[in-house]
C-alpha cells in the first residue's frame, strides 16, 4: 500500500511538472544545422598555450552576459554555427561553470551574484558592493586603480544596473540611482559607455541632472562616438543612450560598437586596464520568455566575443574571462515532433533559477579558472592576477 501511495505521487508529480513546462511552451521553432565538426580532446588540451601558463595578464576583460546559463549556450551552439565552422565559445582554454548563488543559499540576483564576482564575497540580495553587514568591500577595479590599470564599463543596460555598479558603487539600496551615479562620478572608471532609464522616477534623476553628475568626471562622447584628441584624450570618456537604444545587432549602437570603441580607447592609454563588457539581453528577454529576443540577442553577444577573443589574440597579453551572474527563465531547447528536426524553446518560468551557469576563459591567467566552483571565487582569482606578488589585495 505505501508502494502505490509513492508511486501515484511520483505520478502526479510528474504529470505537474511536464503541464507546468507546456504552460510556458513557446511554437517558435528554431532551424538546426547539421554539423560535422569534430571534437577531440587531444587538440583541446594542445590548444591550450603554456607559454602562458604561471603568467599574469597585462589586461583583464570580463564579459557578463546577465541570465545566460547552459541551456541559452546549447540555443547559441545549435542554431548559430556553420557547419564545419568552429563555434566561437570553442576558442576558449578553460570551459567550466560556477554556482552563482548568494549569501542566502541557492538563489541570487544580479546584485549579489555580482558582487561576489566583483569583490570575492559572497553577500546578500540587493547589496552592491557590501558585505551581509553592510561592509564596503574593495572591488576589482578598485584594486586595479590602485594598481595603475584604467578600468572601463561597457554595457547594453542603463549604468546603474546591478552588474555594472557592483564593479563601482556600495550600496544597499539597488534602487537609488542618484547615489550610484554620484559613486561612479567620484570613481577612477576611465570610461562608461551605457543606457539610461526611468528618468525621474522614484530616486532616478532626470537625464539633466544625470548628465551634470556623470560631467563631473567624464567627457561625455557624441553619437559619432568619435574619440578625444590630443589633451582631451586624458580625461575619462563616457557615452550616454537613451533606454533600449542598445539592444541586438540592428541596433545604432551596439554592443559589438561599443566594445571596439572601448578597446581601441584603452589601446592608446598605454597602461594595463580590466574591461567589463555586460549584456543584459539574456535576462531581459528571459524575464519576458521572449524567444525571439533570445536568438537576436546571442548574435550580439556572439559578435561581440569573437571581437574581444581577436583583440586578445592580436595583443597577446589579455585574459578574456565569459560568464553570467545567473540563469533567467529555465529555458530548454526541446525537439518539435511535428516538423523534425527543428527544435522548440520552452521555458519554465519568468524568474532566475538555481541553474550552475558557463565560466570561460582564455589567455594568460586562464588555468586560474580550472576548479571554480561559487562566484565569489572568481573575484578572488581576479584580484590575484591584479595585484603584484608581494603585495595584499585586502
Amino acid at each position: 500500500m505505501k508502494n502505490w501511495k509513492k508511486t501515484s505521487l511520483l505520478t502526479t508529480f510528474i504529470i505537474l511538472v511536464l503541464l507546468i513546462g507546456s504552460f510556458y511552451a513557446f511554437n517558435i521553432t528554431v532551424s538546426m544545422p547539421s554539423s560535422n565538426i569534430e571534437f577531440s580532446p587531444e587538440e583541446a588540451i594542445n590548444k591550450f598555450n603554456p607559454e602562458y601558463i604561471g603568467e599574469k595578464p597585462n589586461n583583464i576583460i570580463v564579459f557578463m552576459a546577465d541570465g545566460m546559463g547552459f541551456s541559452h549556450l546549447s540555443l547559441a551552439l545549435l542554431t548559430q554555427q556553420s557547419e564545419n565552422t568552429p563555434s566561437v565559445w570553442q576558442e576558449f582554454d578553460v570551459k567550466g561553470w560556477h554556482d552563482a548563488r548568494s549569501a542566502y543559499g541557492p538563489l541570487t540576483d544580479s546584485e549579489a551574484s555580482a558582487t561576489a564576482i566583483a569583490t570575492g564575497t559572497s553577500t546578500s540580495f540587493g547589496f552592491i558592493g557590501l558585505d551581509q553587514e553592510g561592509n564596503t568591500l574593495k572591488n576589482v577595479f578598485e584594486l586595479a586603480s590602485d594598481q595603475q590599470y584604467n578600468t572601463a564599463i561597457v554595457t547594453d543596460s542603463y549604468i546603474w544596473d546591478g552588474t555594472p555598479a557592483a564593479f563601482v558603487a556600495h550600496t544597499k539600496s539597488e534602487d537609488d540611482a542618484r547615489d550610484i551615479l554620484t559613486q561612479i562620478a567620484s570613481s577612477k572608471l576611465d570610461l562608461l559607455f551605457g543606457e539610461l532609464e526611468d528618468l525621474g522616477e522614484g530616486d532616478v534623476p532626470e537625464e539633466e541632472e544625470t548628465l551634470t553628475i556623470l560631467k563631473k568626471r567624464f567627457q561625455l562622447l557624441d553619437e559619432s562616438l568619435e574619440l578625444p584628441e590630443h589633451d582631451s584624450m586624458s580625461k575619462p570618456i563616457a557615452a550616454i543612450f537613451d533606454e533600449d537604444e542598445i539592444q541586438d545587432l540592428n541596433s545604432s549602437p551596439n554592443l559589438t560598437q561599443l566594445t571596439d570603441v572601448a578597446l581601441k580607447y584603452l589601446s592608446t592609454k598605454n597602461k594595463p586596464f580590466v574591461l567589463l563588457v555586460e549584456s543584459e539581453e539574456m535576462d531581459a528577454a528571459s524575464h519576458k520568455n521572449d524567444s525571439d529576443r533570445v536568438i537576436s540577442g546571442l548574435k550580439s553577444i556572439q559578435q561581440t566575443l569573437s571581437l574581444v577573443l581577436d583583440f586578445s589574440k592580436m595583443q597577446g597579453q589579455t585574459l578574456v574571462l565569459f560568464t553570467a551572474d545567473h540563469e533567467t527563465g529555465g529555458l530548454a531547447a526541446v525537439a518539435d515532433f511535428g516538423d523534425y528536426p527543428k527544435l522548440q524553446i520552452k521555458w519554465t518560468t519568468k524568474d532566475h533559477t538555481a541553474a550552475v551557469v558557463p565560466l570561460f576563459a582564455k589567455g594568460p591567467g586562464a588555468e586560474c579558472f580550472t576548479d571554480i566552483h561559487r562566484n565569489w571565487e572568481i573575484g578572488n582569482r581576479l584580484k590575484k592576477l591584479i595585484v603584484k606578488s608581494d603585495e595584499s589585495y585586502d
